[in-house]
This record gives structure tokens, C-alpha cells and sequence, in this order.
């Protein structure tokens, strides 16, 4: 009975730390009209290489946005295997000031052909925010715009965990 206990105790324990980690990936940028885009946060190298691949329109609204967060500025490429909707690609530096715009960058169902996945060119970033080529707030958001940080943890904050998190021997 106390072996049963203790493991229950471990799943409980597993299963706060796990929502917790969760929460912590998701946030909102605020664009300069004031739109709120809920942000899915990646950094590891797995869910990065996964972005969102695989993720259906209607699982992903105009509304949203994923951030590839990146510890260093550098030459960033994607290309677009097995995705179901066009993107534009927003280009942000450490202080989320967009740099650069990709716009409807096309969706490629698939990776059977690779010569045929689109891919961006390479384009000097921090950051990088997809969403969908759709988006009303994405079509307002322009080279030289300001993207507002909102979230329980700073923009620092947030660095400095995934900084940790990235170190950390899994």
C-alpha cells in the first residue's frame, strides 16, 4: 500500500510540474492595434522541428501564433512539411521589433517530396512568429512594429528559464 502511495504521490507531483511547464508556454503578444495573439511558445529542438506541422486549420485559429524562440540572433530558415494552411512568417529581434515579414508563405501536405516543400529564404532574426496567412492581425502588422510581451513571466524571465531548461540534461 505505501508503494502505491508513493507512486500516486510522484504521478501527482509529475502531473502539477507538467501543467505548470505548460502554462508557462503559452502567453500573448499585443500587436500595435491592440490585438491580443495567443502565443504558443517552442524552443526545444523537437518542437521546433515539429512547429506546426501536422496541425489542422481548425486546430489553430486567426488569432494564434507560435514563437520559435531562439537564445541567439542568426540567419533563420523554414520550410513547410506536412502543413495544411498557409503562413506568414514575422521576424522579430530580442526586443520583438519585427525586422522582417514573409506573407503566405505556402502549405505543403506531406514530406513524400521534399524538393517540393516550400521554404523561406533565410532572413537574419531573433525570433520567429508564424501564424496563419489568414489572420486579420497578422495583415495589419508591419516591418519596424513593437509586439508587447504579456505573460506571468518577463520577457527576461522567460530567457533565463529556457536558458536553464535547455541545460538541463533530460
Amino acid at each position: 500500500m505505501g508503494k502505491l502511495l508513493t507512486l500516486l504521490l510522484l504521478l501527482t507531483l509529475w502531473a502539477c510540474q507538467s501543467e505548470s511547464r505548460n502554462s508557462t508556454n503559452s502567453l500573448k503578444l499585443k500587436a500595435p492595434s491592440g490585438e491580443l495573439i495567443k502565443t504558443r511558445l517552442v524552443y526545444t529542438p523537437r518542437d521546433m522541428e515539429q512547429g506546426l506541422s501536422g496541425t489542422k486549420p481548425d486546430q489553430f485559429a486567426e488569432d494564434e501564433g507560435m514563437l520559435f524562440f531562439y537564445m541567439a540572433d542568426d540567419e533563420k530558415n523554414f520550410w513547410m512539411p506536412d502543413t495544411y494552411f498557409d503562413l506568414d512568417l514575422i521576424y522579430l529581434n530580442h526586443d520583438l521589433i519585427i525586422n522582417d515579414i514573409i506573407r503566405k508563405l505556402p502549405h505543403y501536405t506531406g514530406r513524400s517530396n521534399p524538393d517540393l516543400i516550400p521554404r523561406a529564404r533565410n532572413v537574419y532574426a531573433r525570433h520567429v512568429l508564424e501564424m496563419k496567412a489568414t489572420s486579420p492581425i497578422s495583415a495589419k502588422l508591419k516591418v519596424g512594429d513593437k509586439l508587447e510581451w504579456i505573460s506571468s513571466q518577463s520577457l527576461g524571465e522567460t530567457t533565463e528559464r529556457i536558458t536553464k531548461e535547455l541545460q538541463t540534461p533530460q
